[in-house]
């Protein structure tokens, strides 16, 4: 099984372009991994945010579905955690596989939006 993660600037935002695995359908979680999170997330969040999640800790997230232009939902009880026993990250975030209904092989694109404080995410395909 090929993992495919890709990065394009968008607005000053690195868009993370993505292909859901079976592990993330099955766990409903979206996978972000170390390098991803350290360069292009953590930036962006309080120092203390940071090390909340390092330690173990959750921390909940807005994830907006902006897949239509007109109709954005957020899903309210996203959070993210450090995987264990790896350095990657995963957004738990159950409300968007559901009401989304993504699936294995499914493209979408995911980045921080530090103007707003929330991930942004769009399916692709």
């Amino acid at each position: 099984m090929m993992k495919t993660t890709h990065f394009t600037p968008v607005q000053g935002h690195i868009k993370i372009k993505k292909t859901i695995t079976q592990f993330e359908q099955f766990t409903k979680v979206l996978v972000l991994p170390f390098a991803i999170a350290l360069a292009h997330v953590f930036p962006h969040w309080m120092k203390e945010m940071v090390q909340l999640v390092e330690k173990g800790n959750m921390h909940r997230v807005q994830l907006w579905d902006v897949t239509e232009d007109n109709n954005h939902n957020n899903d309210e009880r996203a959070y993210v955690v450090k995987m264990k026993p790896c350095k990657d990250y995963a957004i738990v975030c159950a409300d968007l596989f559901e009401n989304r209904g993504l699936s294995y092989g499914d493209e979408i694109e995911l980045y921080w939006d530090s103007n707003s404080n929330n991930f942004k995410f769009k399916l692709i395909n």
